[in-house]
């Protein structure tokens, strides 16, 4: 018997124990001097409850730590969450029932309350029926507690699931689920009884569970069958729950939870006046600000609030006609009414600022309207230094409560830190000093004020150039995030919902369906958002750090780093064996493709990558033909449409696409695709029957070459470099892939003189050499580290259904809808060091402006903010919540052009080593 098990029942454990004595005599001094040491651990945590769970982590360091443990936080230095998920599941249930049981008045309520808790499975009819019968005279808290955790849900038309038995995979489980399906009136019981009947857990790639899973769940679930509303599916706004967590007290995480899920109209007054109000609550008031009203690039068009205008590479929340006249109302009230209204419940009363200091006064008005953000932390408060001063002048002090002071004042309008980032009101005294450009070398942002209908996104139209006859922006089918949600995301999209329960770190994955509503909604498991520790340092859950050149972050728990190649040498000794890539792997170019999709540059970056032999073909996959032989049934077509998975849990990752040749083609829904002679068709149907060859997917791009082949970024061979576009990479040179690069934080040329690379259209750009790639390239970069574990929960809580919501495109298309300059392009790619790239270039690429130029870099800057600050506008969205950590990796192009001739003749040299 196991150790864990022995320290889980005490009664157990001494009727062993008395064995013991009757076969081991006590002249085994060392035996029983450890075994005495042994016992007397285990009996230290011995009235903690969560001692009942020890039989169940996986690892034996996770359950050696368990049988010791007096407490939950024993088990943090050596207890993943992550990978222990049904036991920090059974530790949840225990301590849920230590605060139902805690209420029992009567030893015999005590017992039939700790019963209900003690087993993992679902409590059967007599266990309930006790806790009514020993509980229900004097202990209500008991009885309504324990209700709540065992609400069942009875069974409807069981018999259809009869013929998923015959997928047992043993007759042991088929027998035991016949007859647990003619003799279990719950879907609780159910999925219980299969599990004791010998058929395992429920897996989504098991036979048996998966008929359960497609022929639909016993336990009818009223979501699906429309008997639960829109308000209990979603909440008021499940965009804004997201923030939640970032509640510094738990009144306001709890009134938080209360108003956003279905307590608006009770709580938002006490959520609004408690906590919105509050400095200390800084992250949670922008959180809340980010989902309605993100800071976006550029402000123009003002009438009143002047000096706002022409700012195109600064942020802002609000800068429109509506916040413009509110500070034109806010300047005349407050100089009407004698004092200013500020936030935080804070009256100023101020002399005459008509006279007083009026440009400043219009300028706090307008910085309170129009909402200027800071461009890293998109903070919105103004800095100390600025509230001094704007207390200095024209306030009426003779008049103000006793006791203000313009500290006590200002310690409430801005960050007592004087290194924390605020909004300074100096650059705003004056008009911008931006100079004024030509109409092509400006910036737009089409989907500014929201044209489009209210049930409807807008979608910048990057494929609308300027001077051509199209709109710059398109309206697509959406779903709002709540009952008061004005966030929205795409049709078919998926989304995370945080669930208001007890168990922090619960949430649903739901769909965005065609009909406009979230639905076919199915719980993630909870995953509470536990430290990390490293050694005996612990690292707060969200945060990122470096070790030694790789970033890292913790998330739930659980560490994740890039897989960069750190050169360990003496210093000013170059290590000669050194490389720069993954594992110090030689830069050898023999391409293979992986399982999930993607092209590694040899065997060995493979391998680093995660990948086993058996999960690689030699060869890039562009030269795999997925059709071949035909996946397709009869009646079907086979169409070769690649991408690249992030889960390696997906089997297969799908190349291709079965078209439909039975059916009309005006039947299918939209989907634009380009065939190789630049011809367009509304889906694959219309393009297969025409006899044409797919060149890619989307519309025909127009302002690209279409002769090739051409070398990518993210080195796979494109037909054209259209199609490299149309897969969001740009080209890294003309011609076929040949060679991998060095990896390094310089934007030069890596591979040496087997690649001839163009020169930067703008020697004084921001630039980036992409890893792996050989040539650099003018652009604002980005490199985002993603949870692997965060993708494989995801697909496991979709119950294995291929999805493409989980793939590097669908993380990028999601990130470019966060991109508002229709002049800037988000492109991307998986990279060897196992996070993603992403550069956002301008769309002229070789003929942008300075101004083009500048704003892309702010674009990226942009996004890098999102995902450091874990933005719901992120959080919301299932494959964009896995990115953890962000690092922005261009450097000024003319910063290296100094070392550039020494370091080149450097990598040739280490090139030609190597090839030799």
């Amino acid at each position: 018997m196991s150790l864990a098990a022995i320290a889980a029942n005490p009664d157990l454990r001494e009727q062993r124990l008395q064995n013991l004595h009757n076969f081991c005599p006590l002249q085994l001094i060392h035996f029983w001097e450890c075994m005495n040491e042994t016992l007397s651990e285990i009996r230290k945590g011995e009235e903690w409850s969560g001692r009942q769970c020890c039989t169940l982590p996986q690892s034996g360091r996770c359950q050696r730590a368990c049988v010791t443990a007096a407490s939950r936080q024993d088990l943090f230095q050596s207890c993943r969450q992550s990978d222990e998920l049904s036991f920090f599941s059974c530790l949840d249930r225990q301590e849920y029932g230590d605060d139902c049981c805690a209420n029992a008045l009567s030893s015999e309520c005590l017992a039939a309350c700790k019963a209900i808790f003690k087993s993992t499975l679902t409590p059967n009819r007599e266990a309930r029926a006790a806790v009514l019968e020993h509980c229900s005279d004097s202990n209500p808290k008991v009885i309504q507690c324990v209700k709540n955790f065992t609400k069942v849900t009875p069974a409807t038309n069981v018999h259809k699931y009869l013929h998923c038995c015959e997928k047992g995979s043993n007759s042991r489980c088929r027998e035991s689920c016949k007859k647990t399906l003619k003799s279990k009136t719950t879907g609780q019981e159910i999925v219980d009884g299969l599990q004791e009947g010998g058929c395992g857990p429920p897996l989504p790639y098991d036979k048996l569970w998966q008929c359960f899973l497609h022929t639909g769940t016993p336990a009818e679930n009223s979501a699906s069958s429309g008997e639960v509303s829109r308000i209990d599916r979603m909440g008021m706004d499940s965009a804004k729950l997201h923030c939640c967590n970032k509640a510094s007290s738990s009144t306001c995480r709890r009134l938080c939870m209360k108003t956003f899920s279905d307590e608006w109209t009770k709580s938002w007054k006490e959520f609004d006046r408690e906590c919105l109000s509050q400095l200390s609550e800084d992250n949670l008031l922008h959180c809340i600000e980010e989902v309605e009203e993100p800071c976006e690039l550029g402000c123009d068009g003002l009438s009143y609030c002047t000096n706002f205008n022409n700012r195109p590479t600064e942020l802002f929340r609000s800068c429109n006609s509506q916040a413009d006249e509110a500070a034109r109302y806010d300047i005349a009230l407050w100089q009407q009414q004698g004092y200013m209204g500020l936030p935080a419940g804070i009256n100023l009363l101020v002399r005459n600022i008509s006279r007083c200091s009026p440009d400043m006064w219009k300028a706090v008005a307008c910085a309170l309207q129009v909402k200027p953000c800071h461009r890293q932390s998109h903070a919105n408060r103004i800095c100390r230094e600025d509230c001094y001063e704007m207390l200095s002048q024209c306030m009426d002090w003779p008049r103000m409560p006793p006791g203000q002071t313009a500290a006590s004042i200002c310690s409430r309008l801005s960050s007592d830190n004087p290194a924390a980032p605020c909004i300074s009101l100096k650059a705003y005294l004056e008009p911008s000093d931006n100079p004024y450009v030509d109409p092509e070398d400006q910036v737009t942002a089409p989907c500014k004020g929201d044209p489009c209908d209210p049930d409807e996104m807008c979608i910048v139209n990057r494929n609308c150039l300027p001077g051509k006859s199209c709109r710059p922006y398109t309206c697509i089918p959406g779903c709002k995030m709540g009952e008061v949600s004005q966030y929205m995301v795409p049709k078919g999209s998926y989304v995370r919902i945080p669930l208001a329960s007890e168990n922090k770190g619960c949430q649903k994955i739901c769909q965005c369906s065609a009909n406009g509503a979230i639905e076919k909604c199915q719980p993630m498991p909870c995953v509470p958002a536990d430290n990390c520790w490293l050694g005996n340092k612990k690292i707060d859950h969200g945060s990122w750090f470096h070790m030694d050149c790789n970033i890292c972050s913790c998330f739930a728990g659980e560490i994740t780093c890039s897989k960069k190649q750190c050169e360990m040498s003496r210093v000013g000794i170059r290590n000669p064996s050194f490389t720069s890539l993954p594992c110090n792997c030689p830069p050898h170019h023999v391409p293979v493709c992986g399982r999930n999709g993607n092209t590694y540059p040899s065997s060995c970056l493979a391998k680093c990558a995660g990948l086993r032999d058996a999960d690689f073909e030699f060869g890039p996959c562009s030269g795999k033909d997925p059709c071949e032989p035909d996946p397709c049934g009869e009646g079907l077509r086979c169409v070769a449409v690649r991408k690249t998975c992030l889960s390696l849990l997906e089997k297969p990752c799908r190349q291709h696409v079965c078209v439909d040749m039975t059916l009309p083609c005006a039947d299918t829904p939209s989907d634009p695709v380009c065939d190789t002679e630049q011809n367009e068709h509304a889906n694959l149907c219309y393009l297969v029957r025409s006899g044409k060859t797919l060149a890619y997917k989307g519309p025909c791009l127009v302002g690209c070459r279409t002769d090739g082949p051409v070398c990518g970024i993210d080195g796979e061979t494109y037909v054209s470099e259209c199609a490299a576009f149309a897969n969001r990479v740009t080209v890294d040179y003309r011609g076929p892939c040949i060679a991998v690069g060095l990896i390094t934080e310089s934007a030069r040329p890596q591979c040496g003189p087997a690649v001839a690379c163009r020169p930067l259209p703008a020697t004084g750009c921001m630039a980036v050499t992409p890893p792996g790639a050989c040539c650099p390239i003018c652009a604002g970069a980005l490199r985002l580290l993603y949870s692997r574990k965060q993708m494989d929960r995801a697909l496991y809580a979709l119950k294995g259904t291929p999805t493409n919501a989980l793939t590097v495109a669908a993380i990028l298309e999601s990130l470019e809808r966060q991109v508002q300059i229709a002049e800037c392009s988000l492109l991307g790619f998986l990279t060897v060091e196992l996070d993603i790239f992403v550069a956002v270039v301008p769309q002229r690429r070789q003929q942008a402006s300075e101004l083009q130029r500048e704003v892309c870099v702010r674009e990226a800057e942009k996004l890098s903010s999102l995902v450091r600050r874990s933005s719901p506008r992120l959080h919301s969205e299932l494959g964009l919540s896995s990115l953890i950590a962000a690092t922005i990796v261009h450097v000024m192009a003319n910063s290296v052009s100094k070392l550039a001739s020494a370091s080149f003749s450097l990598s040739v040299l280490f090139f030609l080593n190597w090839v030799r």
